[in-house]
């Protein structure tokens, strides 16, 4: 993600540089647009890490400590990828759903957090009230995840939203009561 944004970067710059067909860039240009970009991947790497770290804050003060001990585990940027997102957030009972092999397999191996954890995370900020009016949602994981609402009820998955709109950075955490296994 990060060289996709400094090539973007770098490509608008120098682009913008040209101007007119009269205009030529020069070896400054490229370099103020090389150092721009590499500001501006520094800055969104910067956010990413203090959204992760405000989500394993947000995590333990919402009673949510099962899932703020494995996501301390992981990069976590890794997991949500993007300033904005949604996190289906397992709670502390969910925990108890898991057999003890996929436990065991959760708790000892870090690409296994990271992909069971990016299938509980969009790459949007979805608000319950966008959610409940949403048939499905995409993971980034790849999965597809059906929305279902009975009522009060609404489910993602096989698992049912019993918390919303935690917001954490610039995203949002709805809390889960089971995994979305991928």
């Amino acid at each position: 993600m990060q060289r996709f944004i400094a090539v973007a970067l770098i490509a608008a710059t120098a682009l913008a540089a040209c101007g007119d067909d009269d205009d030529a860039v020069t070896e400054s240009d490229v370099e103020s647009a090389v150092d721009d970009a590499g500001a501006a991947v520094t800055d969104v790497a910067e956010e990413l890490d203090a959204t992760a770290t405000d989500m394993e804050t947000t995590l333990r003060d919402n009673g949510l400590d099962s899932l703020a001990g494995i996501v301390e585990q992981v990069d976590l940027t890794e997991v949500i990828g993007t300033e904005t997102f949604t996190f289906f957030a397992p709670n502390d009972d969910a925990f108890t759903t898991l057999t003890a092999e996929q436990t065991a397999d959760l708790l000892t191996d870090p690409s296994q957090i990271v992909e069971t954890l990016r299938n509980h995370t969009l790459d949007t900020t979805v608000t319950a009230e966008d959610l409940t009016s949403s048939e499905q949602v995409s993971t980034r994981a790849g999965e597809t995840l059906d929305v279902t609402v009975d009522g009060d009820t609404v489910m993602v998955g096989d698992v049912t939203v019993v918390t919303t709109d935690i917001e954490v950075g610039d995203g949002v955490i709805h809390v889960v009561d089971g995994f979305l296994i991928p």
